[in-house]
């Protein structure tokens, strides 16, 4: 009985690490040198951070964790590590309706 219940605490938690990995893990890692673009905060019907990497155009995931200090409505050249997270719905501003934006999660910035 003993071994029976060491099995299932066993196999318990194999199941729980193996499905508590986070999700970024998978994701490949790129770097870029970028613009950063501060466009007001939701509560004034801004749309906070954008980045800009050659043509496309970019909405950190993360982006209450970006300092204050590059706050600029002018784009501030940056060096960005970050990982693309797919297209998601988003609506900030006047915007009636929301819009598919694609996603990043910066990992690292920094002026330039």
């Amino acid at each position: 009985m003993k071994s029976i219940l060491r099995y299932a605490l066993l196999l318990a938690a194999f199941t729980i690490s193996a499905f508590s990995c986070d999700k970024d893990e998978d994701l490949e890692v790129l770097e870029e040198v970028a613009a950063i673009t501060w466009s007001g905060d939701y509560a004034v019907d801004g749309c906070r951070f954008h980045v800009q990497i050659g043509e496309k155009r970019f909405k950190p995931a993360n982006e209450v964790d970006i300092d204050d200090s590059f706050k600029s409505y002018d784009p501030i050249p940056v060096e960005v590590k970050f990982v693309q997270l797919g297209q998601r719905d988003f609506q900030c501003g006047m915007l009636p309706t929301a819009t598919k934006k694609e996603f990043i999660r910066i990992l690292s910035i920094k002026k330039i």
